[in-house]
């Protein structure tokens, strides 16, 4: 839980707190450092310290961690995963487990598609850059089973297990059919690779970069390795313009906005059942360009990139 939450939930529940109830909030925290098992061995203990009648997460790992070890304690997270990729819920309208929350995860691939054509109509072509690290699954999910690691452009025999649990690719492939756009995929496996992207990206493409574990936390040396090819990038995150990115598309709202989140924990912590709250999610979509690193790189969105950008950054 983080500290903003911490404290307006502290401020919302103080009535119940008159009202002669003993509660008990807690802050807790996994280094992001960590590794699986160290971080599984802190959530341990902290459960074991009392029993919760709630965990609030900001992010999705810990509340796997959570239902490794307790499937019954009630979850509430706050993270732009999709928890269906964890197992975690049976769907985002009934989650059919003690676990509901807010999720930013829309299919975007094909409206960051057709975003990179319409700013840069004169590509030859779509790259989508695939993060190839094994997920690491419940054993009883029935997750898809991801061959090793290969870096570089992906076989077609294998975009099946190498897309895993993606929602996204039916619409990517859609999207460039219309534009007429020749789509490729690429992989890489590890921070090292990025060096390589340049020579996997042919000139005269587009690429699209989701969020992924990989190209989260290397950001910082993935975006400026794209952007000195000099070729069109578009992100589904803020946190790559942030770096120096060209373009996002991303979900309208960072999830939750506060109200939203203290509310869900009031109604848990009062009695109501989280398998029965459907997952929260955006309803659309904002483009963003980055005029800054547009001039940096050379390039020139078309005027009606320009005039449909929710955000122009200067």
């Amino acid at each position: 839980m983080d500290q903003p939450l911490m404290t307006a939930l502290e401020r919302e529940l103080a009535p119940l707190q008159r009202q002669g109830h003993h509660l008990v909030l807690e802050r807790g925290g996994l280094s992001p450092e960590a590794s699986d098992s160290h971080s599984l061995l802190q959530v341990e203990q902290w459960l074991a310290r009392r029993h919760w009648d709630l965990v609030v997460s900001t992010t999705m790992s810990p509340v796997a961690e959570v239902r490794k070890l307790d499937h019954n304690i009630p979850v509430l997270f706050r993270s732009a995963d999709d928890p269906r990729s964890y197992c975690l819920v049976r769907s985002l309208r009934q989650p059919g487990t003690p676990t509901t929350g807010f999720t930013s995860a829309l299919p975007g691939w094909a409206k960051m598609a057709e975003a990179l054509h319409l700013a840069f109509p004169r590509i030859r072509g779509l790259t989508l850059l695939v993060d190839g690290t094994r997920e690491e699954f419940d054993p009883d999910c029935p997750g898809v089973d991801m061959p090793p690691c290969r870096p570089g452009p992906i076989p077609p025999d294998e975009l099946p297990q190498a897309l895993g649990s993606s929602q996204d690719d039916a619409g990517l492939r859609l999207a460039a059919r219309r534009a007429g756009l020749p789509l490729r995929y690429v992989r890489f496996c590890r921070r090292e690779d990025i060096g390589q992207l340049k020579d996997w990206l042919p000139s005269g493409q587009g690429v699209l970069v989701p969020m992924t574990y990989l190209t989260y936390f290397h950001r910082e040396q993935l975006v400026p390795a794209l952007q000195g090819q000099g070729l069109p990038v578009v992100y589904d995150a803020r946190y790559f313009l942030q770096a120096g990115g060209l373009m996002a598309v991303k979900a309208i709202s960072d999830p939750p906005d506060l109200p939203r989140g203290i509310e869900l924990a009031r109604r848990i912590l009062e009695g109501a059942d989280p398998a029965h709250i459907p997952i929260q999610r955006p309803e659309g979509f904002e483009f963003i360009i980055n005029l800054r690193a547009a001039r940096a790189m050379g390039l020139v969105p078309s005027k009606a990139a320009l005039r449909t950008a929710d955000q122009l950054w200067r």
